[in-house]
């Protein structure tokens, strides 16, 4: 694994997520596992603490072996929303957090090699709104509350297929695309259809966030929550 060190003069502090409750100090020079790389360091520290640390204050410590090389996760907890424009997506305007669009980039390339149209009809959901307007996290977790989901409907030939259409059960009566363009999302490494949860939700494709970047998806919420309440 690859090691780091501590480069600040004054030590560094050790979060339980991003921008998170501290949980401890590393000391200037101090050495520590980098456990996950992304705009804050997930780190093991000598005595097992396992929190997060700013990677501005870090000092990479070359291996004297040379691994092969793994793809660097580019996450950010803060949570940006941006609109997702793509010819492949029609309906309404796809609203969505920053780091959701490469996957809805390879999901119109899906749209784009079965010929048809991702019709949007939801994407990011407003949070709830408690007394005297303070904005609070909701109990679920849903995709949709970090801007990490949408739900639409299908566009093929001139004819909308809808929830009850897109069923399981009709695929077999449906232009042979239409399957053709779940079977692409199920060999997705990241996305995942609604389709194929045990209570189907035909409309709904996500990334799972929660599941697979819990520490990610909290920070996210925890940053929209606070944008909504400044």
């Amino acid at each position: 694994m690859q090691k780091g060190r501590v480069i600040s003069t004054t030590g560094l502090n050790l979060r339980l997520k991003p921008n998170g409750e501290k949980v401890g100090v590393l000391a200037h020079n101090e050495e520590f596992t980098i456990v996950d790389e992304v705009a804050f360091y997930r780190v093991k520290s000598k005595n097992g603490q396992v929190g997060y640390v700013h990677g501005n204050y870090v000092e990479k410590i070359p291996s004297s072996i040379l691994l092969p090389k793994t793809k660097v996760d580019t996450i950010n907890p803060k949570f940006k929303e941006v609109i997702f424009n793509n010819d492949s997506f029609i309906g309404e305007a796809a609203r969505v957090d920053q780091d959701f669009v490469p996957d809805l980039n390879r999901l119109a390339e899906y749209a784009l090699q079965c010929k048809l149209k991702i019709w949007v009809t939801s994407s990011i959901r407003p949070l709830n709104n408690q007394f005297k307007g303070a904005i609070v996290k909701p109990a679920s977790h849903s995709c949709h509350h970090i801007g990490h989901a949408i739900d639409m409907n299908l566009f093929f030939e001139g004819k909308i297929f809808n929830s009850k259409m897109m069923q399981k059960g009709n695929h077999k009566s449906l232009p042979d695309n239409i399957p053709k363009f779940f079977d692409l999302i199920r060999k997705d490494k990241v996305l995942r259809w609604g389709g194929d949860f045990r209570i189907q939700d035909t409309v709904h494709i996500d990334n799972d966030f929660y599941h697979k970047q819990k520490i990610f998806y909290l920070a996210k919420l925890d940053n929209r929550v606070l944008q909504l309440n400044a």
